[in-house]
C-alpha cells in the first residue's frame, strides 16, 4: 500500500500534465487551432513574431494576420496609439520572454512541415499550447516545495495540487485560451514564494538576487501582480523577523544594487520596446482604461453572478477557513495574509471594468493562487477530527466536479463568457444541455 501511495504521489504532476495535454489536444489541436492565441493573448504574444519574423514593433502586420486567420468573433485589437508610427501593444512583453522558447519551437516545426513561417500558422499556436502547460507543470513543482516547506508531507501536497488545478479556473486557462497570461502569472508566483522564503530563512544572496529577478519578470508580466511583495512578512512569520529581513536587505549594499539590477533588467525589454516603436521610454499604454481606487467593486467583485471570485471558484472561499487554524498557530501570519489578501481584492476590484471582460470567472485571481492553496493546506492539516476533515475532503471533491461542469458549460456558452446575472447563473446550474450538443457532434 506504502508503494502504490508513493507512485501516486510522484505521478500527481505527470498525470495533471497528461491530461491538461490530452483536453488541450482535444479542444484545440484539430480544426480550432487558431482559438489558441486570442483575445489578450494575442498582444501578449505579438512580441515574438513582431521581433523575429515581421520586424515591426508598430505591428503592421495586424490586419493581414487578423483577416487570414481569425473569424470576425475572434478578431480584437490589441493596439493602442492613432497613426502608423504611433501604434504600440497595449499589454506587457513579459509572457513573451517566457514563450520564446516554445515561439522558436513552433517556427522550427513550421519550416520542417513546409507551413507558412508567419508566427500564428498551427505549428505556432500549438507550440504556444505546450508552452503554457509547461509553465504550468512549473508552478505546481514550486508550488508543491512551498507546501513542503510549511511541513506538508507529499500526499497532502498532491491532494492540494490536483484540487487547485481541478477545482478553480487554472485548468480552463491552462486548456481553453492558454495564450493568457494568468498561468504564466501562476508559476513566476509559485517560483517568487519559494525563493522569497529561502532568502528569509537564509539571507544567502543567490536566492535575494534571484527574488528580485523573479519579481521583475512578475511587473513584466502583470505590472499589478507586483502586490504579491506583501508575502514577505508572512513568509518572515513575525514583525520582528520581518524588520531583520529589512535590516539584512539594505546590510549588503552591493548586492542589494545587483538585485535591483536584476529586477530591471527583464523590466528594462518593456522600456527598449516602446522606445524603439514610438521613441519613448515610457508610455501610457492603457489610456483611460485604468484603477478608479475611489470606487471599489469588492462585493461584486468576491459575490457577484456575473464573475465573482467566490461564486465561481467557491474553493477559495473554503480555503479561508485556513486562516483559523492558522491564527491558532501564529497571528502575526494570520492576521498579515487576511489583510494582504484583501488589499489586493480591493486594488484589482478598483479596474475600470472590475470583472475583466470576457472570462471564466475572476481570471485576475489566478496568479494569486498559489497563496490560496497553502491556506487550503492549513486547513485540512490544521483540523484534527477525522469526520470533519473527511466533510472538507468531501466538499472540496464537490467544488472540482462543479468545476469542471461549469468549465464545459463556458465551452459551449451555457455559461456567458460576459453576461452572466443571477437569473441565468441558476437557470445554467447543472444544465447539462451542452452534452447534447457534444452527442450531436460526433
Amino acid at each position: 500500500m506504502n508503494r502504490i501511495k508513493t507512485l501516486l504521489v510522484k505521478l500527481t504532476i505527470p498525470l495533471i500534465v497528461l491530461l491538461c495535454t490530452w483536453h488541450s489536444a482535444n479542444i484545440h489541436w484539430g480544426k480550432q487551432w487558431n482559438c489558441i492565441i486570442t483575445s489578450d493573448g494575442k498582444g501578449y504574444y505579438s512580441y515574438l513574431p513582431a521581433v523575429f519574423i515581421y520586424h515591426d514593433l508598430n505591428f503592421g502586420f495586424y490586419d493581414t494576420i487578423e483577416n487570414k486567420y481569425y473569424d470576425e468573433h475572434l478578431k480584437s485589437d490589441y493596439r493602442a496609439g492613432n497613426g502608423e508610427k504611433t501604434t504600440i501593444d497595449k499589454y506587457f512583453c513579459g509572457v513573451s520572454i517566457l514563450q520564446l522558447p516554445f515561439f522558436l519551437g513552433g517556427h522550427a516545426a513550421a519550416k520542417i512541415s513546409g507551413v507558412e513561417m508567419d508566427g500564428y500558422s498551427k505549428p505556432y499556436a500549438i507550440a504556444l499550447n505546450i508552452g503554457t502547460i509547461f509553465w504550468l507543470m512549473i508552478g505546481l513543482i514550486y508550488l508543491r516545495k512551498l507546501l513542503i516547506s510549511f511541513g506538508a508531507g507529499r500526499v497532502k501536497a498532491s491532494l492540494v495540487l490536483l484540487t487547485f488545478v481541478f477545482g478553480t479556473n487554472l485548468f480552463f486557462y491552462t486548456i481553453g485560451e492558454p495564450a493568457m497570461s494568468h498561468v504564466y502569472s501562476f508559476a513566476l508566483v509559485s517560483i517568487f514564494l519559494v525563493y522569497s522564503k529561502k532568502w528569509i530563512d537564509t539571507f544567502k544572496n543567490k536566492y535575494l538576487l534571484l527574488t528580485f529577478l523573479l519579481l521583475g519578470l512578475i511587473t513584466v508580466v502583470r505590472p499589478v501582480n507586483l502586490l504579491i511583495v506583501l508575502w514577505i512578512p508572512f513568509a518572515a512569520g513575525s514583525l520582528q523577523a520581518s524588520l531583520s529581513a529589512l535590516k539584512a536587505l539594505f546590510s549588503k549594499p552591493t548586492f542589494l544594487l545587483l538585485a535591483i539590477f536584476l529586477f530591471l533588467l527583464p523590466v528594462s525589454f518593456q522600456l527598449i520596446i516602446y522606445k524603439l516603436s514610438i521613441g519613448s521610454f515610457f508610455v501610457d499604454a492603457y489610456g483611460a482604461e485604468r484603477f478608479y481606487f475611489n470606487k471599489p467593486e469588492v462585493i461584486n467583485f468576491l459575490f457577484s453572478y456575473k464573475k465573482g471570485l467566490f461564486v465561481y471558484t467557491p474553493l477559495i472561499f473554503l480555503s479561508l477557513f485556513g486562516l483559523i487554524p492558522l491564527w491558532k498557530q501564529n497571528r502575526f501570519r494570520a492576521i498579515w495574509i487576511f489583510c494582504s489578501l484583501f488589499f489586493i481584492v480591493y486594488v484589482l476590484s478598483c479596474w475600470w471594468m472590475w470583472y475583466y471582460g470576457g472570462s471564466f470567472g475572476m481570471r485576475a485571481m489566478i496568479e494569486f493562487f498559489p497563496v490560496f492553496a497553502l491556506l487550503y493546506y492549513f486547513l485540512i492539516d490544521g483540523i484534527k477530527i477525522k469526520s470533519i476533515r473527511i466533510g472538507i475532503i468531501s466538499l472540496s471533491f464537490i467544488f472540482v466536479l462543479l468545476c469542471q461542469f461549469q468549465t464545459m458549460q463556458y465551452r459551449y456558452e451555457i455559461i456567458h463568457w460576459s453576461e452572466m446575472t443571477k437569473d441565468s447563473y441558476w437557470h445554467a446550474f447543472l444544465n447539462a444541455d451542452f452534452l447534447a450538443k457534444k452527442i450531436h457532434k460526433y
